[in-house]
């Protein structure tokens, strides 16, 4: 992170604080002010900079995470990593930069508040923006082992929806969480692997819910039905369960001839030991930097596809929605 790069915060500001850190810190990523592969300052200093809770700091950074903009990795820190989430976000950033220099050099030249334009730039969009206003809002629960970073990203793509994701983990006793993400949302989208879960936890709720899935791509299929009997290859998601989905996809297509093992990108020192041991790693999208800047020679990439037929389920949703 560039030394010259100073975040401000404003108690006073109508956004929360870990939003208005997050978004600077998304903005200065977007412009190319904070590169991939550089680390973020470490949380307990960039709180003590902003005069923040350190807690503060620490839901930003996991928010990123979540948002596959950085990997934490214990004991390195949080660094940017590289990929299609960033190329998208410099791509939207740069744009809005130009924009947005050009609106804010106009305004001062004529006097304006800058904060209130900001607030009248919201009302702007609720008011006028129809498209906006009824976006289909998604609500997609997963779990945080499998890459639910890229299920969201094909949501997305197919629907052009606002997808708000939901954790499994994250649902406390008695729903309550659950109930005020389904106010907020007009339907539900989760994954086979937790079709049964969400199922049961709508039995008594209005609300539609379509299932989606998701396929591996043959490249890498081909690639390890070639390798030596008893080669060793661990799987490696965000957490366990993702890993064994991998390796089932590896099973489903009738290679039995390795020595795998799954494993979970939060679990270090059984990911430590399994990059230890193996020949070969095959990491999911959601951990492959990481993965990659800590075992170069190791490790490839595990590419998804969504299915035909789940690909189409989510554009046949936005279509309806569209003319509904």
């Amino acid at each position: 992170m560039e030394k010259g790069v100073v975040l401000q915060t404003d108690p006073s500001f109508t956004f929360s604080l870990n939003t208005q850190i997050k978004e600077q810190l998304k903005w200065m990523i977007g412009i190319g002010a904070i590169k991939p592969g550089e680390l973020l300052p470490p949380a307990s200093q960039l709180a003590d900079r902003l005069k923040v809770n350190r807690n503060t700091v620490n839901l930003v950074y996991t928010q990123l995470r979540d948002e596959g903009i950085v990997a934490i990795q214990k004991g390195r820190g949080t660094q940017v990593v590289d990929g299609p989430i960033i190329e998208a976000l410099k791509k939207t950033r740069t744009a809005m930069h130009a924009l947005l220099e050009s609106m804010f050099t106009a305004a001062e030249e004529q006097g304006l508040d800058l904060y209130e334009l900001v607030y009248a730039s919201c009302a702007f969009v609720q008011l006028h923006n129809n498209a906006a206003v009824h976006k289909t809002r998604i609500l997609f629960i997963e779990c945080r082992e499998h890459d639910h970073l890229f299920y969201k990203r094909e949501v997305e793509r197919c629907t052009h929806a606002e997808v708000r994701p939901l954790f499994l983990e994250d649902l406390v006793s008695g729903n309550v969480l659950l109930e005020e993400a389904l106010t907020q949302s007009d339907v539900v989208v989760t994954t086979l692997n937790h079709d049964d879960e969400v199922k049961a936890l709508l039995s008594a709720k209005a609300k539609p819910l379509f299932t989606i899935g998701a396929t591996a791509d043959m490249a890498p299929l081909l690639d390890i039905a070639r390798m030596d009997a008893g080669s060793r290859v661990a799987f490696v998601c965000l957490g366990k369960q993702g890993g064994q989905w991998m390796l089932q996809r590896v099973k489903d297509a009738g290679i039995q001839h390795i020595e795998s093992f799954p494993v979970g990108a939060d679990n270090k020192r059984d990911l430590r030991q399994a990059l230890d041991e193996a020949d070969q790693v095959y990491a999911s999208s959601a951990v492959y930097h990481e993965m990659k800047n800590i075992a170069p020679n190791k490790v490839k990439l595990f590419p998804l596809s969504l299915e035909k037929s789940s690909e189409n389920l989510l554009k046949n949703l936005s279509h309806m929605n569209n003319n509904g």
